[in-house]
């Protein structure tokens, strides 16, 4: 059994939808505890979901540390979870967990990644946690509270939290489970959501700039651990994260004295038998320094405990595939060999299908991308999902020139392009979103190139990306194909892929419409164990569209992630870490870097 011990403080509203969907989840064995004024929030769950079974604690005034002892003293399972107001755990967590409690045995903690979202409920960026936080020396104890599961009988040999912390109760207790020798797992999935606010520093070593308390508490945490001992990079970071505190956006030598004022402060408060404050005091500035100004004072509202200091990589030698934006918006300008028809002795024809709805600011600049590449042997076929905007208009404009178009409602965007394919013949085939643009000429090499090379069944080339005005911001150029890279990452770019109908019709002719951000990965990892053979194109085949709203990153977090999640199981047996996906895909971003930097220099023309 897995009992979640609620803190229910703030809005009352968000604290019931906090409860609702703990009540929620799929799971055969699990105690929900709320913590907090249970009589408010039991007539309002009483009103909005009747029937549930919660074990209610009073406690409307205790601290987040008070309330989980508060919640400890009654829950009766074998596994531990902990929510505070506006946090949640994904519909499968409970399953994935009481799973790998099952498979391990011995271990004492589980905790895997998390989503940040504002104060709306909008996905804004991931929690990764360490993969690795066992450290003889230092824990690397960089986890999210809310996907945090420890076991029961592990809480009885250390203690409850310490209700004398606020920020950092969860994290001094994850260093007191670690110098008693508990075992620590990492699970590579996405398990909770959780809320982030300049006021609030958690989840742990990753923060916003915390509050002078909030430091202060940290300093003493770590100092009472012993594994820390108070060190010049220490008090400089603590010095850096105040005077950001104060002034986080600038730079001026009135800042940098802060920092070291700050800083030297701290040694001499937390420094007793500690290395000579005059000794440090020289390094400790140097540090500053050189946080200071070759960071510009790290980030704005960012920084990292565990490493503040830690520099990002030069921008130069940063890969550009998986990054959307590269470079300020410039006019969009190809090679001219781009624009030359080639003529081509019985082409074979190519079936494009574009799934579209209400992308009538878009559309017609996607369809004249097709029809203007004049391939004499193209079936293209339009499916819109029942648009309101000015799509159908501009659909009937084109009518004559399309092979097909409808526009009805539909179940997403695999829907339709299922829908569109069963109406196309083409020997080759591909989809076109409706956002997207094929570059010129990019039909006829496609085509050219199937023709000379029958032993190939999937192409892909390089990308563009263009902003919503059709400018320039940016390029991914590709190495050549890595068979063992992409079962880990999707590095291919969608709009320049086409391939053969065998193919098609040897994984089922069908793109798996349960996806709604991953299905053409989905699709490529289909035709991957089906043993076809994959190569990457010497050339820019198509143009990539960023903007806001788009599904590819608005749809990312949870979707995408947990869609991918699911991919890498299903291809690889298991999810693998961020740090096992990043030394497997290692090589192939290192082949881009160089092929990326001998095209900058004209070395590679394409």
């Amino acid at each position: 059994m897995i009992s979640i011990i609620i803190h229910a403080t703030g809005d009352p509203d968000l604290a019931c939808e906090t409860i609702r969907r703990a009540t929620c989840m799929a799971a055969d064995n699990r105690q929900v505890i709320v913590v907090g004024a249970v009589d408010d929030l039991r007539a309002r769950m009483r009103s909005c979901q009747p029937g549930s079974e919660l074990t209610w604690v009073a406690g409307p005034r205790l601290n987040r540390a008070a309330a989980v002892n508060e919640g400890l003293r009654v829950a009766h399972g074998e596994m531990i979870s902990t929510l505070s107001t506006g946090e949640f755990h994904f519909d499968d967590t409970l399953r994935i967990v009481a799973e790998a409690a099952r498979q391990h045995l011995f271990t004492d903690c589980f905790y895997g990644d998390a989503m940040l979202t504002d104060a709306a409920g909008k996905p804004v960026a991931e929690f990764n946690a360490s993969a690795r936080p066992e450290r003889a020396q230092r824990p690397r104890l960089r986890l999210c509270p809310a996907a945090v599961f420890i076991r029961r009988h592990a809480l009885d040999r250390i203690g409850p939290l310490d209700a004398s912390l606020h920020a950092w109760a969860d994290y001094e207790l994850w260093l007191r489970l670690a110098r008693a020798g508990a075992t620590f797992t990492h699970l590579p999935r996405l398990l909770a959501s959780r809320p982030t606010s300049a006021e609030d520093p958690a989840p742990s070593d990753f923060a916003v700039i915390p509050s002078r308390h909030s430091l202060d508490e940290l300093m003493r945490v770590r100092l009472a651990s012993g594994a820390w001992p108070l060190s010049a990079s220490m008090v400089a970071w603590y010095g850096v994260t105040r005077a950001l505190a104060s002034a986080p956006a600038t730079r001026s030598r009135g800042s940098l004295r802060t920092a070291l004022h700050h800083a030297w402060e701290a040694q001499r408060r937390f420094g007793s038998g500690r290395p000579a404050w005059l000794l440090n005091q020289p390094t400790t500035a140097v540090i500053v320094l050189a946080a200071s100004t070759a960071g510009k004072f790290l980030s704005e509202f960012q920084v990292k405990v565990r490493n503040p200091l830690k520099l990002r990589r030069f921008q130069a030698v940063r890969s550009k595939i998986f990054r959307l934006r590269h470079h300020a918006p410039r006019p969009l300008s190809l090679p001219r060999h781009y624009a030359r028809s080639r003529v081509l002795l019985s082409p074979p024809s190519i079936s494009i299908v574009t799934p579209s709805f209400n992308q009538g600011h878009v559309l017609e600049q996607t369809i004249r991308s097709v029809l203007d590449q004049g391939y004499p042997a193209l079936e293209y076929v339009v499916q819109d999902g029942g648009s309101t905007d000015s799509s159908v208009d501009i659909l009937r404009r084109y009518a004559p020139q399309l092979s097909s178009w409808d526009s009805a409602p539909d179940g997403g965007q695999a829907a339709a392009i299922n829908l569109g394919m069963r109406r196309t013949s083409g020997e080759i085939m591909a989809y076109l979103n409706s956002d997207d643009m094929l570059l010129p000429g990019s039909l006829a090499y496609v085509a050219e190139y199937f023709q000379n090379h029958p032993e190939v069944d999937v192409v892909y080339g390089h990308r563009i990306l263009i902003d919503e005005d059709g400018r320039e911001i940016g390029r991914w150029v590709l190495p050549p194909h890595d068979d063992h890279a992409i079962a880990f990452s999707d590095f291919i770019p969608q709009e320049t892929l086409f391939w053969r109908r065998r193919a098609w019709d040897r994984i089922g002719a069908h793109i798996d419409e349960s996806l709604r951000f991953a299905l053409d990965w989905d699709l490529i990892l289909r035709f991957r164990e089906a043993g076809h053979v994959f190569r990457r194109l010497p050339r820019f085949i198509g143009a990539f569209r960023v903007w806001p709203d788009q599904k590819s990153l608005s749809s990312w977090l949870p979707w995408g992630r947990r869609e991918s999640e699911r991919l890498t199981a299903r291809t690889l047996g298991s999810t693998p870490s961020r740090s096992t996906t990043r030394r497997e895909i290692r090589r192939y971003v290192r082949h881009h870097w160089l092929c990326d930097k001998l095209y900058q220099a004209g070395m590679l023309r394409y």
